[in-house]
């Protein structure tokens, strides 16, 4: 079996499976907007509903609007994976992990905006409950010092983006 194909029919199952395993896990045991600590002061486990894209963009679009502008985007996302991965080399192994991850994550958040009309997050990490403020042109603006709640798709698709620059960074101009 090629390289390309052992890696990619390998990890991205595991991510999208891992995924919805963590996902199911928190929709049976967590309610809505529960939270609990894990490392004090740092991480908790949250029970949260993004109906919108990355740090909740577009969820303020009404539907069917946000869902039609979601499925057509994972649609398009999945024909350009499969068309990226065929011009893949059969020995190659970054880009295929790459790949996978990125398929991984998608089909894992697409599953759940089809089953529940919005993504499961729940892992929360953040500073101490601190809020830090800033001035800019006269006015103080203010924010938690908290990255929002995401999921293990999520992790997988950023994880891919890193790969993606470092294997750009690798190859010649």
């Amino acid at each position: 079996m090629k390289t390309k194909t052992r890696i990619t029919f390998f990890l991205a199952p595991m991510i999208y499976f891992l995924d919805q395993f963590t996902k199911n896990l928190v929709l049976h045991f967590l309610t809505l907007g529960e939270r609990i600590s894990i490392i004090p002061g740092y991480f908790d486990l949250v029970s949260f509903r993004n109906t919108g894209a990355a740090f909740g963009i577009f969820s303020e679009v009404e539907d069917p609007y946000r869902s039609l502008f979601f499925y057509g985007i994972g649609i398009v996302a999945l024909v350009a994976l499969a068309f990226f991965y065929r011009s893949l080399q059969n020995n190659e192994k970054l880009m295929p992990t790459t790949l996978a991850l990125i398929l991984g994550g998608l089909l894992g958040n697409f599953t759940d905006r089809i089953r529940l009309g919005s993504v499961v997050d729940f892992l929360s990490f953040h500073y101490q409950d601190h809020v830090a403020d800033f001035s800019l042109f006269g006015k103080t603006f203010f924010f938690a010092l908290e990255w929002p709640a995401f999921n293990v798709a999520d992790a997988a698709i950023s994880t891919a983006m890193i790969l993606l620059l470092i294997s750009m960074w690798k190859k010649p101009a």
